[in-house]
């Protein structure tokens, strides 16, 4: 197996990784809470993420950046969910 089939594999699963928020997003609206949640995590996976997608722009990585900065993306929309939502 290459190593650019490596990557994108490993791109693959970062991605539906950071997709999978998304379930917890639509249940917190549909309860209109989110006292059960903690931000924490979210702005973690934010902050690794931003230093993960500036790497891969320093060394002009396709397979570091994309899932990366998607996961920005999703991380800072589930964060703006969980704050609009707090009691």
């Amino acid at each position: 197996m290459s190593i650019e089939t490596i990557g994108l594999i490993a791109s693959i699963f970062a991605i539906l990784m950071f997709i999978s928020p998304i379930d917890q997003i639509r249940d917190i609206m549909r309860d209109k809470t989110s006292h059960t949640v903690s931000p924490i995590m979210y702005l973690m996976m934010i902050l690794n993420c931003f230093f993960w997608v500036i790497y891969g722009l320093g060394i002009n990585d396709f397979y570091i950046i994309t899932p990366n900065a998607i996961g920005i993306f999703l991380g800072m929309a589930t964060v703006i969910v969980i704050f609009r939502y707090r009691k």
